[in-house]
């Protein structure tokens, strides 16, 4: 019997979740979310992606964080088993740490973008006090959805000597988000470190990588507020593991079919259950 993340790639051979630029190499992108998670980017734009104790629909593998240990323990053995070779791996802020850095560039022989923040904090003030009205805006893009609008300004720099092992450049984000039913615009600033020189990769590329990753995130985001998987009581065994999958099957199943408002395409299926079977495929004789 097919496991879940197998079944889904085959039942859709040719949809993609997510479409990308045209990488010049052939970089591949994992990326670290939490708790431990990692997610592959070929350059044909196929993505799969692991996570410590749960699947991604489209993902081929897990990594159970164990009791007693914590996200930052579990990076190294979840990534050991991995072919890391020319890829890049992005990460938050929890896993920028030093000697994961070191690990993927020296024993892994791959690159990393990792995202900078307070718990980092003489890197973290280092890149704050870059001269970034002096560095151009490398990369815009606006998005229009979900209710609001996102404007995204990327700028990148090299940089000698940053406090941190391999980076070569330093990263700088700006998001300015707004309701569309206000006039009133929030405003994020994100900063990231990584090891590919401006030679290795376009700050369009940069941009995706990010993006791509924020994606992950938001995957998690779905889980824990629409299908409430923080309050779940289910402890025992390998039944949070089994949930967890089937909470992908529906997200994936969804996305391909279509939905971007997964809250919305529930309660429709919801209404009527005759629904349900052709989303898998499933129509009666």
């Amino acid at each position: 019997m097919p496991s879940v993340p197998g079944w889904l790639p085959g039942r859709y051979p040719d949809r993609r979740t997510r479409h990308r630029r045209p990488a010049r190499r052939a970089w591949r992108s994992p990326s670290t979310a939490r708790p431990c998670a990692a997610a592959a980017t070929t350059a044909t734009g196929r993505c799969t992606c692991w996570r410590s104790w749960t699947h991604h629909p489209r993902g081929p593998g897990a990594d159970r964080c164990r009791p007693h240990t914590n996200e930052i323990a579990r990076f190294r053995p979840l990534l050991d088993r991995l072919d890391l070779t020319d890829t890049v791996v992005t990460a938050d802020a929890l896993h920028t740490q030093r000697e994961h850095a070191d690990w993927l560039a020296t024993h892994k022989h791959a690159a990393y973008i990792l995202i900078v923040k307070a718990n980092q904090p003489t890197l973290h003030q280092q890149l704050r006090r870059l001269p970034w009205r002096e560095v151009p805006v490398a990369d815009h893009t606006r998005d229009r959805g979900h209710g609001r609008v996102e404007l995204r300004r990327l700028q990148v720099t090299t940089v000698a000597g940053l406090d941190f092992p391999h980076a070569t450049q330093a990263i700088r984000i700006t998001r300015r988000v707004r309701s569309l039913h206000s006039h009133r615009w929030r405003s994020v600033r994100v900063y990231a470190v990584t090891s590919l020189t401006a030679a290795q990769a376009s700050p369009a590329r940069l941009a995706d990588w990010i993006r791509g990753h924020w994606g992950i995130e938001a995957l998690h985001h779905i889980r824990d507020t629409t299908f409430a998987e923080d309050a779940s009581q289910i402890r025992t065994g390998n039944t949070p593991r089994a949930m967890a999958s089937l909470r992908n099957l529906a997200i994936g199943v969804l996305r391909l079919r279509g939905h971007r408002n997964i809250a919305a395409a529930l309660r429709r299926n919801a209404r009527d259950p005759t629904r349900l079977l052709p989303l898998l495929g499933i129509t009666s004789p």
